[in-house]
C-alpha cells in the first residue's frame, strides 16, 4: 500500500461557463497555471456526452458545474449536473495522456481538493435554487472565489 499524498493547497479558479445542448455548465479548474486550450477543448467535448444523461434525469433547470483537475494522476474531469430539484449527478472522467475516459467501474467520487468546489456549489444550489422564486442566473453567476483549496 503507497502512502497518501501530502496536503498542499492548489490553486483554483473559475473558467468560463460551457452550454451543452441546453445546459449550462459553470466549470472550474484546478492547477498550477490556466489549462493548456486542448486540455480545455478536451474537457469541452467529454463534457458533451452528459447530454443524454442529464435529460435523462431531468428536474433541475439545465444546470451544473464542472471540476477539471490536472493532478499526479493525470487530468480528472468531475461532471456535475442537478437533477429532481435537489440531487447531484456525476460523471468522473480522466485522461491519462490518451484523452479523457469515463471511470465507471471505480466507486470514486471527488478528491480533497475538488471537495470545496462542491461544497460550494451545495450550497450555491440552495441560495438560488430552493428559494421562490428560483434563480438560475444567479446561480451561475455564484461562483467559488478563485483562490487555494
Amino acid at each position: 500500500m503507497t502512502a497518501p499524498p501530502v496536503y498542499a493547497p492548489r490553486p483554483v479558479r473559475s473558467l468560463p461557463v460551457w452550454t451543452i445542448g441546453p445546459m449550462r455548465v459553470k466549470p472550474y479548474h484546478i492547477g498550477q497555471s490556466e489549462p493548456a486550450e486542448t486540455l480545455r477543448e478536451s474537457a469541452r467535448v467529454e463534457a458533451s456526452r452528459i447530454e443524454v444523461e442529464s435529460a435523462a434525469e431531468g428536474g433541475a433547470h439545465d444546470l451544473g458545474f464542472a471540476v477539471l483537475h490536472e493532478g499526479q494522476g493525470g487530468a480528472w474531469l468531475l461532471l456535475d449536473w442537478w437533477a429532481h430539484g435537489d440531487i447531484l449527478c456525476q460523471r468522473l472522467s480522466l485522461d491519462g495522456g490518451q484523452g479523457f475516459e469515463a471511470v465507471d467501474a471505480r466507486p470514486l467520487v471527488a478528491c480533497v481538493w475538488e471537495l470545496p468546489v462542491i461544497l460550494h456549489e451545495r450550497d450555491a444550489w440552495v441560495r438560488h435554487m430552493m428559494r421562490e422564486p428560483s434563480s438560475p442566473e444567479g446561480y451561475l453567476s455564484d461562483r467559488l472565489r478563485a483562490g487555494v483549496v
